[in-house]
């Protein structure tokens, strides 16, 4: 089994191109996906996180996301909290889906992948890189967002340059999704060229702003 853990900046197009692996065969693990059961599903987690934050976090479907977004975006102590009750339990049903399945290839999308140690769990990872005026415009037509929203939540992830330090591949999502698909059959046919292939498709000039 090949592990593949894509990851990128908010507004990147992670999950566009997880869905393209996903069309080639790739059974793709998304975290966010699993934090999603956590607060919905989980009621241990949701016993800690109320504990943590109070009942207020607490909605008719769960814990609300809105509502504990609002509390931990500018606290980074409440946020370190979060993380120590919500990433561990993700890393554990991340294993879990590994140790399961039974497909020749995994792609674990994850935003926080580095972040979270959880590029630990993987063979290769594959950042999504994207022109930041794209990607700010992505971001804010997907979720609503003002730009300066989108820039604060981009400014508080790690950085493009940290991440493409742990990068065997990037792939740049600026241009049409037909591009983007051609990237995504190089790297798998590099993938496949041999065992877990060290091979890097040169990236172009990160661009900025």
């Amino acid at each position: 089994m090949l592990k593949i853990g894509l990851t990128g900046s908010f507004g990147a197009g992670k999950s566009s191109v997880a869905a393209m692996f996903a069309a080639r065969g790739a059974y793709v693990i998304d975290a966010d996906d699993i934090v999603h059961a956590l607060y919905s599903k989980d009621k241990a987690c949701q016993r800690d996180i109320v504990r943590s934050f109070g009942t207020g976090v607490f909605g008719r479907s769960g814990i609300d996301r809105g509502r504990l977004a609002r509390i931990v975006f500018d606290d980074q102590d409440a946020l370190r909290r979060l993380e120590a009750i919500v990433h561990p339990r993700v890393r554990r049903e991340i294993a879990a889906r590994l140790k399961k399945t039974r497909r020749r290839m995994v792609v674990l999308d994850a935003a926080l992948l580095c972040e979270a140690g959880w590029h630990a769990l993987v063979d290769r990872v594959i950042v999504i890189r994207t022109r930041r005026d794209i990607q700010i415009k992505r971001a804010m037509a997907r979720t609503g967002f003002s730009r300066a929203d989108v820039l604060k939540r981009i400014c508080r992830q790690m950085p493009l340059r940290e991440k493409m330090k742990y990068a065997a591949y990037t792939i740049d999502n600026s241009g049409s999704a037909a591009a983007t698909e051609r990237h995504v059959e190089r790297i798998i046919r590099s993938l496949n060229a041999g065992p877990l292939s060290a091979r890097r498709i040169s990236p172009t000039p990160i661009q900025e702003e």
